[in-house]
């Protein structure tokens, strides 16, 4: 993978969150675990292999997921929890689209967003409090992007496998 790709993104392995009964806490570092196991699925992967669709007859790529996630990112935190203007970069092109000239572009965005998400998170008070953009919990915002990239992690999971052509751990 090109070394500036690589800068940009940590892929040592981590533990799960210590248990708590701190649920915003614990809430939190589940959804900042989830998204570190997202972003290690692209280690290993030539940015060719981050762009293929390598299981057919899906048009789906790890590029596809991320753009997909940074717009979750953005409709349920950045957007969702933090409001002003819902902005979807992607339209109905993220999961299928990208390519490999779009690959540090889309990594930026994805990570920009993720920290607007953050931000949008810190600024509410408590996990009842609405979101400013969609009106949901925060509480419930949280669980349903942990859900997200629980899902979509297990997709780029399979991806990466298949573009390696090997089980790589």
């Amino acid at each position: 993978m090109d070394s500036s790709i690589v800068g940009m993104l940590d892929f040592a392995d981590r533990d799960e969150p210590t248990p708590t009964t701190d649920w915003r806490q614990l809430l939190t570092e589940w959804l900042g675990y989830q998204r570190h196991q997202f972003k290690r699925k692209l280690r290993d992967v030539s940015p060719e292999g981050l762009v293929e669709w390598s299981v057919p007859p899906l048009e789906l790529s790890i590029v596809g997921l991320v753009r997909h996630m940074t717009q979750m990112e953005h409709v349920y935190l950045s957007w969702g929890l933090g409001g002003g203007n819902q902005n979807l970069v992607y339209g109905d092109d993220d999961y299928a689209g990208g390519s490999v000239d779009t690959i540090r572009v889309d990594l930026r965005r994805y990570l920009a967003e993720v920290e607007k998400a953050d931000q949008a998170i810190a600024d509410l008070p408590t996990l009842e409090s609405p979101g400013h953009g969609h009106g949901r919990p925060l509480g419930a915002t949280l669980v349903k992007m942990i859900d997200e990239y629980a899902l979509h992690s297990g997709q780029a999971h399979m991806l990466r496998y298949a573009a390696l052509g090997e089980v790589v751990r």
